[in-house]
C-alpha cells in the first residue's frame, strides 16, 4: 500500500458534488501533484486528506492506517496553506515553534528543531522577527519550516507560490523540490500552474469537474495526453476536430493528414505548436502545405507565430536562435509541416 491511499472519496457541499469517486496511490516519498483549474476539487481532497473536512464515503490511509474520521493532530501531515496561515503575533521562532509545543515537546527539544529547520529553509538568525517584516517567499519559508518540524509522515502545500512574484516562483519551486528530496518525505502539491507540476512532480493526476482524469508521469501527461480536455490544460496545443479513414485524418476544414498506423482512436487531432515546422521556402514531404503568416510574436526563448493554411489557422512555437532572425514577417507565404509522429488523435 502506498504512502497516502484514496479509496472511492467523495465529497459534496450543498447537495454539488466536489470529489467524484475518487481512487488514488502516492508512493513514499513521491512527489505528487493534484493539477487542475480553479473549482475541480483539488484543494477539498488535500484537506479531505489533512483530516480537515470528512468525505461522505470512501477511505483515507496515511502509511496503511486509515485515518478518514480522524482529526488532523493525529494524522502525522503538515500543511502549508496558500496564504501561508502564519500568526501575526508570534516571532518567527515562535511560528515554527507552534506545533512543537502541542506535542509536548521540551523548551530545549524545541529550540534544536527550530534552530534546525530555520537553518533548512535559510533563515538562520531570523528566530526573533515578526513575521509581519518578513518578504512573501521569508514567510513561505516560515510556513514550510513550521510544517517540517513537526516531522510529518506526509507534507501538503496548497498553492503555496501563487502569491510570489515570477523570479521568486521559479527560485523557491526549485528549493522546495531540493528540500523535499534531501529529506525524502511523501508531499502532495496543489496547483493549478502547468509549469509547476511539470518541473516538480515524480507524478501528476489531472483534475477535471471533481474527478481524476489522468495519472502519469510529467512526461506521460504532457507526451500522451488522456483526452481533449488534458491536452489543452497541460501546455498549448493544436486542437481540430476530425474524421478518420484508415491512416488518414480530415479535419474540417478539408485538410488531410496522414497518420501513423499505431494512432488509438479519436476524434480530435492534438499536435503541440513547437512540433510543427515552419520554413520560407516550399517543403515536398507528406503532411506539408502552403500558408501564410499572420503574426509573430517574439516571446525570449520562443517565437510564437499563428499561420493561415486555407480556413485552419495554426500555432506554431520555434526556439529563439541567432537563426531565426528575421527570417519570416507577417504576410509572407510559408510551408509548414505536421510530422506525423507529433500527431495525437484524442477523444472527448
Amino acid at each position: 500500500m502506498g504512502a497516502v491511499v484514496l479509496e472511492g472519496v467523495e465529497k459534496s457541499f450543498d447537495g454539488i458534488k466536489v470529489c467524484s469517486q475518487i481512487d488514488l496511490s502516492i508512493n513514499k516519498g513521491e512527489f505528487f501533484t493534484f493539477l487542475g483549474p480553479s473549482g475541480c476539487g483539488k484543494t477539498t481532497l488535500l484537506r479531505l486528506i489533512a483530516g480537515f473536512i470528512t468525505p461522505q464515503s470512501g477511505a483515507v490511509f496515511i502509511d496503511g492506517n486509515e485515518v478518514t474520521k480522524l482529526p488532523p493532530e493525529k494524522r502525522k501531515v503538515g500543511m502549508v496553506f496558500q496564504n501561508y496561515s502564519l500568526f501575526p503575533y508570534l516571532t518567527v521562532g515562535q511560528n515554527i515553534e507552534y506545533g512543537l509545543t502541542i506535542q509536548k515537546k521540551s523548551a530545549r527539544e524545541r529550540q534544536k528543531i527550530v534552530e534546525l529547520y530555520m537553518d533548512m529553509v535559510g533563515l538562520s538568525g531570523f528566530g526573533g522577527r515578526k513575521v509581519t517584516e518578513l518578504s512573501g517567499g521569508e514567510q513561505q519559508r516560515v510556513a514550510l519550516a513550521r510544517s517540517l518540524a513537526v516531522e510529518p509522515e506526509v507534507l501538503l502545500l496548497d498553492e503555496p507560490l501563487s502569491n510570489l512574484d515570477a523570479r521568486l516562483r521559479d527560485k523557491m519551486r526549485s528549493e522546495i523540490k531540493s528540500l523535499q528530496k534531501r529529506l525524502g518525505i511523501t508531499t502532495i502539491f496543489v496547483t493549478h500552474d502547468q509549469t509547476e507540476a511539470l518541473t516538480l512532480s515524480d507524478r501528476i493526476a489531472v483534475f477535471d469537474k471533481g474527478r481524476v482524469v489522468q495519472v502519469g508521469t510529467p512526461k506521460e501527461i504532457y507526451d500522451t495526453p488522456g483526452n481533449v480536455f488534458v491536452a489543452g490544460f497541460v501546455g498549448d496545443t493544436n486542437l481540430f476536430r476530425v474524421t478518420r479513414s484508415g491512416n488518414t485524418i480530415r479535419l474540417e476544414s478539408g485538410i488531410k493528414l496522414n497518420i501513423p498506423s499505431t494512432s488509438g482512436p479519436g476524434n480530435w487531432l492534438s499536435i503541440r505548436p513547437q512540433n510543427i515546422r515552419i520554413s520560407a521556402k516550399p517543403i515536398h514531404e507528406p503532411n506539408s502545405f502552403q500558408g501564410r503568416l499572420l503574426e509573430k510574436q517574439l516571446n525570449g526563448v520562443w517565437i510564437d507565430s499563428i499561420i493561415e493554411v486555407g480556413s485552419t489557422v495554426l500555432r506554431v512555437a520555434e526556439l529563439n536562435t541567432f537563426e531565426m532572425k528575421g527570417e519570416l514577417q507577417p504576410g509572407d507565404n510559408v510551408w509548414v509541416t505536421l510530422p506525423e509522429n507529433g500527431l495525437r488523435l484524442l477523444e472527448d
